[in-house]
């Protein structure tokens, strides 16, 4: 009997952009970035509260899982092309948004790396936070409520918790 194995649900770490620098960093500060305000809100934040010459900063990106469709789908095949064109669109936007954050951090005479992940965005970055060990984690804050907070789960909230490092929760003020 043959078992199918879903490459798709396997954990992702693509290294989209790396400077390497002639010396070590001075400090690391990782920085997750998503396409949302609050998330560039945290970046800048970074750039222009945090970061100095010699300090390398980390952009880290994470996709979601490909969704398989439940209806209207007869042949393996056809699942497999509509997963596939998912992963590849959604592959392709995670890379093309860290390339224009690191082009950012670079016009600031900073070291960067660029990292995307894939899975869920609470597990993957506090994965990768613990496995790099940076000497600060900023994130973004939606500002949910406390029962949404409960409901929908903050990866922010997450990241303060389980991280093994220091984690800046950046939140817009209107």
């Amino acid at each position: 009997m043959t078992l199918l194995t879903n490459p798709y649900l396997d954990p992702v770490h693509e290294e989209v952009f790396r400077d390497r620098g002639s010396q070590p960093p001075l400090r690391v500060i990782m920085v997750a970035v998503d396409p949302s305000t609050h998330s560039d809100f945290a970046f800048h934040y970074t750039l222009d509260n945090i970061a100095k010459p010699g300090d390398q900063i980390i952009l880290l990106n994470v996709r979601p899982l490909p969704t398989y469709p439940t209806y209207g789908i007869t042949a393996y095949s056809e699942v497999k092309d509509l997963v596939d064109n998912e992963e590849s669109d959604a592959k392709s936007e995670s890379h093309k948004l860290l390339k224009s954050y690191a082009s950012k951090v670079l016009q600031n005479d900073l070291r960067c790396r660029a990292i995307a992940l894939r899975g869920d965005s609470r597990e993957e970055l506090v994965n990768k936070a613990n496995e790099l060990s940076p000497s600060l984690f900023v994130i973004g804050s939606r500002g949910l409520g406390a029962f949404k907070r409960t409901v929908l789960g903050s990866v922010s909230d997450y990241a303060a918790h389980h991280a093994n490092c220091a984690v800046l929760v950046s939140k817009k003020v209107h």
